[in-house]
This record gives structure tokens, sequence and C-alpha cells, in this order.
């Protein structure tokens, strides 16, 4: 029996199906949701993943794709911006149909937890809220190791 991925290459169907792959990989859909859009089973589309390298690169390149878009967004919440909304009306009047356009521009200001976020992911522990208890942990962490080291620890257990 032929491999569908080799039906696929022969049918010149592969790159519209590696397309998809990305496509759908960069909306957040899981390997379940791929695999029913292409017609296969989950663990064929897995399959075909380890088998091909094409296969690979277009799954992950669209969840790269993906994870941009999230960052791009955590980024914009955590910085603030400037939303416009407009509203449209139309009038009857003497002279005929008038439109109105009313636009509003609304400031979001910016959002404190994704800031707290991005920093903690960029800056590292400096910024998280468990600061002092990861202090703590590491302090009590280089203690047990110094006393693990000495043989202290072992001799008054004893």
């Amino acid at each position: 029996m032929k491999n569908i991925y080799h039906e696929w290459k022969d049918k010149n169907e592969l790159k519209s199906k590696l397309d998809l792959i990305k496509k759908l990989s960069s909306t957040g859909a899981n390997e379940d949701m791929i695999a029913i859009a292409l017609g296969i089973s989950k663990r064929t589309f897995q399959s075909l993943k380890n088998k091909h390298s094409d296969m690979k690169d277009a799954y992950e390149e669209g969840k790269e794709r993906f994870k941009g878009m999230l960052m791009d967004a955590i980024v914009k919440r955590a910085v603030g911006f400037k939303s416009t909304d407009e509203d449209q009306y139309i009038e009857e009047t003497a002279r005929g149909t008038k439109k109105r356009i009313i636009k509003h521009i609304k400031d979001v200001p910016p959002d404190i937890g994704a800031a707290k976020y991005l920093l903690t992911i960029h800056f590292g522990r400096e910024y998280s809220d468990k600061k002092l208890e990861l202090e703590l942990a590491e302090k009590k962490m280089e203690k047990l190791s110094e006393e693990w080291i000495n043989g202290d620890h072992l001799q008054e257990i004893k």
C-alpha cells in the first residue's frame, strides 16, 4: 500500500496540504484538528511529521507564527493602545438621505498583568511575583548542598 504522503505528492496535492498545515497551526489548531482537516488520523499525522521534515517544518512554522501573534497581542495590551470605533447614522432630510459618521477614539490603558508577564519572561525572576520565595528557596538549597558536601547532615541524622 502506498503512503498517503506519496499519494499527495503524486497528485500534486502536497504543497496545498503543507499550506493547510501551516495555516491551521498558525491559528492555534492542534494535531487532532489538523488531522481531521487532512482526512487522516492523528496517529498518521504524527507519523508523517516524524518521517517527513517538510510536514514537521510546516507544522512548526505555523506554531511559531501563532506564538508571534499571541506575543504581539500581549505586548499591545502591556503598553496600551488607541482604538477607533465608528457609529454610522443615516438620516432622511428634505433634501434626501444623509449619512453621518461619528468616530470615537478610545484610549486603552496598559495592562499591568500583561506587562508583568512580559517582564518576567524576558528579564527573569527580577520581575517575578515570587522573587522573594525564589531567593529563599535558592538559599535553602545552597545551605542543604553545603551540609551534604561537608557530610555534617548525614552525621547529625545517624
